[in-house]
């Protein structure tokens, strides 16, 4: 006989539906290009590591064009210091590169060999460790920040450093930011741009969010960011809300052409003018979503599970979350509680999508240990009448 305690069936009954398998299967990749001095064929597994993946396969595997890897290997022919290619590998794969990483960062930045490994190297690979940065994020951080290779440690990248860490709040900010890509934007505006905030008394909380997650906006022109900043007033936002810098992020990436036809997009699909704008003031972000998501994500909620538009309007969020993986999945278990008259009647279409499973039954769900039928049922993934 097969027992389940209640919070049993309660994480089971979400995560029939909302949880996906990953397969993993062994693929052997056969790579070849021009470069005829370092001609192999590569091959890994899940279960066995291939130390033979040396400089050869490394290059080989990057899918350089003919003409860079020619180039490349005339000058790597030409190296005839101790420093050399290999030591950069070993070096890189100290500081967490896989095989994988190694072939993309040649690909992205093949005279990345060329390198010193002591002189130029390491010392950057130890300040990014000095500030916080993992061995797991390492890599993604330089494979993303090219640059790090190609400026100085003392007159750019520690400058920079320094100028990101006074506008945040700790090193794990900063590392963020890198780990975004955006660390070497341009400098001029960042402060100024940081300084317009702090005087409209947008906290610093909101700041930091601004800068690790949308670097780009806080360091754009100065112009550009004083004008965004000024429809985000004009459209009511309070400075001391998080949605005061995710409306501005939205102001400063689209145009108003952008807008207008996002408007009528949502005003086909049944939404007045009012409520685009009351959306738009609930989460900002909606407004840069995809048309095709759009539709599809409306069509299915209206049809489907027979919302309103204004129903959608007062949750925008949920415009956002995936279709297939999340909406439709906790959908399908809203729909079988609903039938059995499990689900309270005040939760917003926006709640069940957005908060994990046990907030939900804690919250929104009345207890149905007696219903162990419907309860095995749903967890089985069969279809109730």
């Amino acid at each position: 006989m097969l027992l389940f305690s209640d919070s049993m069936l309660k994480f089971n009954l979400f995560h029939v539906f909302t949880n996906t398998t990953t397969l993993h299967s062994t693929v052997t990749v056969h790579c070849r290009n021009h470069l005829s001095d370092f001609s192999v064929s590569v091959s890994n597994t899940n279960h066995h590591k291939d130390h033979s993946f040396t400089l050869s396969s490394i290059i080989n595997s990057s899918g350089l064009s003919p003409e860079t890897a020619l180039k490349l290997s005339k000058r790597l022919k030409l190296k005839k210091s101790d420093d050399g290619p290999n030591a950069v590998i070993q070096l890189l794969r100290n500081y967490g590169f896989s095989d994988s990483q190694l072939s993309t960062l040649v690909k992205k930045h093949p005279f990345v060999l060329l390198s010193k490994p002591e002189k130029t190297l390491l010392p950057k690979l130890n300040f990014l460790q000095s500030i916080g940065v993992s061995t797991t994020d390492l890599p993604n951080v330089l494979i993303g920040n090219i640059s790090f290779f190609t400026t100085s440690l003392e007159k750019n990248i520690i400058p920079r450093y320094h100028l990101i860490r006074s506008i945040v709040r700790d090193d794990k900010e900063v590392v963020s930011v890198f780990k975004r890509g955006t660390w070497n934007l341009g400098g001029d505006s960042m402060v100024p741009n940081i300084e317009v905030l702090r005087k409209l008394g947008v906290p610093q909380t909101s700041i930091s969010h601004l800068v690790c997650n949308y670097s780009a906006v806080a360091f754009i022109d100065h112009s550009i960011f004083v004008e965004a900043v000024n429809s985000v007033k004009v459209m009511g936002f309070d400075p001391s809300k998080l949605n005061f810098v995710l409306a501005l992020q939205v102001f400063v990436k689209i145009k108003k052409e952008i807008w207008e036809s996002k408007f009528k997009i949502f005003e086909r699909l049944g939404w007045s003018k009012d409520i685009c704008v009351l959306a738009f003031q609930r989460y900002p972000p909606y407004i840069l979503i995809s048309e095709k998501k759009i539709v599809k994500t409306m069509n299915f909620l209206v049809k489907d599970m027979g919302l309103s538009p204004e129903d959608i309007a007062r949750s925008p969020n949920i415009l956002n979350r995936n279709l297939e993986s999340t909406i439709m999945p906790r959908c399908a278990v809203v729909k079988i509680l609903k039938s059995r008259g499990l689900i309270k009647s005040d939760m917003l279409i926006g709640t069940f999508i957005k908060i994990s499973e046990k907030t939900f039954f804690d919250r929104y769900v009345i207890p149905f240990q007696n219903d162990l039928p419907l309860v095995l049922a749903v967890y089985e993934g069969q279809v109730l009448d």
